[in-house]
């Protein structure tokens, strides 16, 4: 008994129970400063304006307020890109490793920028109003070029993100930007000491290896690497899914390469690509010697060729509008831009290889023949059979109108150029034809534009400008 009460007292004397009731603690946490950029300091009250960053900032090269500026043709130095304001870099926002800081005023950088997109051909559309450029590279790269300012020290960040493509090409293109923006490379030096390809030193490598000194029996075995290599892109080509096609067009694009592929390699897949044949590679071959196989898939190949760049398809699907924004149009965008430019390297190796037969052996080629007679009599026939091929619609008209287009798609310009180019100087009638179609006009504007925004577009309409603009010498 004693016990118990003891225990009630103890009861008593406990306090009552409390309600709970809910706590808020905050703790103040420090904005990260950047890894990347020394001094960049980021204000408390930025925010992340979501309708310039995502909208304008990453719009599509087709819209309409995405086109380039016009070309002044006033003596000034013409910049297609001038931007008044730069923005702070947001909060929370991670700069990418492809990033540079320049200590440089906004006017100087801009055109470190611009010259260097010219001169490396980047069709580039800026945006001044966020002070963003979409680039584009002739190996279909896409990436997006951002300038940022900074508040503890002057200066400016210029940042390149890959969007699409391959980042081997990616890193080589944002090197020589970021190093020109930041004053680093002289770009025009580099350009005149290398040349206009990002990988011409890279090629010069690959042809030393494919220019060594074979055994005899090699040219054979290249001729029948050369068949199976072919055969191959063929299938690819003509698979259903437009990723097999595009890889099977890459692969057209290295065989129809000299550089990348050799010679004689070259020379089979341009026949094919022309002729839709390889019968007469070596004229001096019997016809034991000759190489028989099944030419269907060759005339596959030139069919599917003359299909995209003339109609956007292949087969006997249904066109693919351009305006229409969807991504079986991508697809087909960059299908068309390899079919061009496989349709330009085999051009260019036909062309070639008459001038160094004809410098090798000039005792052979009798007075009063044309200069070119090979290069001739397959350039005439590829444009007859083109005809043949593609509902009577003549494929120098096809290249005449996509030469026009050289303001919103200089890549394919500058392919269709190298093309006309290239039948021009090889055939006198397709020198009179583009003449007829008013070729002239058409490569003048495009020239104006290259000179402006695109090197490699300069190069080619100037050759065809020459080529046009000569008298019959026969």
């Amino acid at each position: 008994m004693p016990t118990s009460n003891n225990n009630n007292q103890e009861d008593d004397r406990k306090p009552a129970a409390r309600e709970s009731t809910p706590e808020f603690r905050s703790v103040a946490i420090a904005r990260p400063q950047s890894l990347a950029v020394p001094g960049l300091i980021r204000h408390s009250t930025d925010t992340i304006d979501k309708s310039s960053y995502f909208k304008e900032a990453t719009r599509s090269k087709g819209d309409a307020k995405a086109t380039p500026a016009p070309i002044s043709n006033d003596g000034k130095k013409y910049c297609p890109w001038t931007p008044i304001k730069l923005r702070p870099v947001p909060a929370f926002y991670p700069l990418e490793r492809s990033s540079r800081f320049v200590e440089d005023d906004l006017e100087t950088v801009v055109d470190r920028v611009a010259e260097c997109n010219r001169l490396l051909s980047v069709h580039a559309v800026y945006c001044n109003k966020t002070a963003t450029a979409t680039l584009l590279t002739s190996e279909n790269v896409e990436m997006h070029l951002s300038l940022w300012k900074t508040v503890k020290q002057e200066g400016i960040v210029v940042e390149i993100q890959r969007r699409k493509g391959d980042s081997i090409a990616f890193h080589r293109y944002s090197r020589c930007i970021l190093d020109s923006a930041a004053g680093e490379l002289d770009i025009k030096d580099h350009v005149e000491k290398n040349g206009d390809d990002i990988d011409a030193v890279f090629a010069r490598k690959v042809q030393r290896l494919v220019t060594l000194e074979k055994p005899s029996d090699a040219v054979a075995s290249e001729a029948e690497n050369a068949i199976i290599a072919i055969e191959i892109a063929h299938g690819l080509v003509m698979k259903d899914r437009i990723d097999a096609r595009q890889l099977g067009l890459e692969s057209l694009c290295l065989l129809t390469d000299p550089k990348k592929t050799g010679h004689t390699t070259a020379m089979i897949a341009s026949r094919v690509v022309l002729l839709g044949s390889v019968q007469d590679i070596d004229s001096d071959a019997s016809p034991e010697e000759a190489l028989v196989c099944d030419e269907t898939p060759f005339q596959e190949i030139r069919q599917a060729l003359l299909s995209l760049i003339q109609f956007r398809r292949i087969g006997d699907s249904d066109d693919v509008e351009e305006d229409k924004d969807s991504e079986e149009c991508e697809y087909i965008t960059v299908l068309h831009n390899l079919a061009l430019a496989v349709l330009a390297n085999a051009l260019d190796v036909i062309g070639d290889d008459d001038i160094d037969s004809v410098a090798s052996n000039p005792e052979e080629v009798p007075s009063g023949r044309a200069r070119l007679d090979t290069s001739e009599s397959i350039s005439e026939r590829f444009l007859v059979d083109s005809l043949e091929c593609s509902d009577n619609r003549e494929i120098m008209k096809t290249l005449i109108s996509e030469l026009g287009k050289a303001t919103l798609k200089p890549h394919n310009a500058c392919l269709s150029a190298k093309c006309i180019g290239s039948l021009c100087r090889a055939s006198e009638k397709a020198r009179k034809r583009a003449k007829e179609l008013g070729a002239k006009n058409v490569v003048q504007t495009a020239l104006e534009v290259g000179t402006k925004t695109h090197l490699k577009l300069e190069r080619e309409c100037s050759k065809v400008m020459s080529s046009l603009t000569e008298t019959n010498t026969e």
